[in-house]
């Protein structure tokens, strides 16, 4: 049997979960994979709400229920802190970045698309709102941590063919 727990994510997180897992119309099921895992090791018996909590929530957090197993469900709880909570949209967000990120570096490198025009495809085909994940956030992340990665597809590319070709 399973139980649901109540947590609230961001809008962008929520779009992950309901992509990647199960999502019945109530709650997403996560399955055993590695997200279950981090949920159950966050959740505890019962809220404790502290001022400090309060001052951790972000804004714009939406509500939603993912399912445990009823036996997590007694050996963990129920409960979510708000800080965990705000802890797991982290994760989720930065996930997805590195995704689109990766697809962009992808596309640019294999296909030749430009790097703003693949990404400004892969936000619309996602679905991603201004305020879910901004095009001028996503290109700032990029410059920083994948320009390098380019050269490194296209290094490994010449070098698959040099091997192709000495066969």
């Amino acid at each position: 049997m399973k139980h649901t727990v109540d947590i609230k994510l961001q809008p962008l997180a929520w779009k992950v979960l309901k992509k990647q897992f199960n999502y019945d119309g109530n709650a997403v099921d996560l399955g055993r994979g590695w997200l279950y895992n981090i949920v159950t090791q966050c959740l505890r018996r019962h809220p404790v709400i502290s001022p400090w909590e309060f001052s951790r929530m972000p804004n714009g957090m939406v509500d939603g229920k993912v399912y445990i197993l009823e036996y997590d469900y007694n050996r963990y709880g129920g409960y979510m802190s708000i800080s965990k909570q705000a802890n797991l949209s982290l994760i989720l967000f930065r996930r997805e970045r590195e995704r689109l990120c990766n697809l962009t570096a992808t596309a640019h490198v294999m296909g030749g698309v430009s790097r703003d025009t693949a990404m400004r495809y892969f936000l619309e085909k996602e679905g991603y709102e201004d305020d879910e994940i901004t095009f001028s956030a996503l290109r700032k992340h990029y410059q920083r941590h994948y320009r390098h990665y380019e050269d490194d597809i296209l290094h490994d590319l010449k070098e698959l063919k040099c091997a192709k070709q000495h066969k």
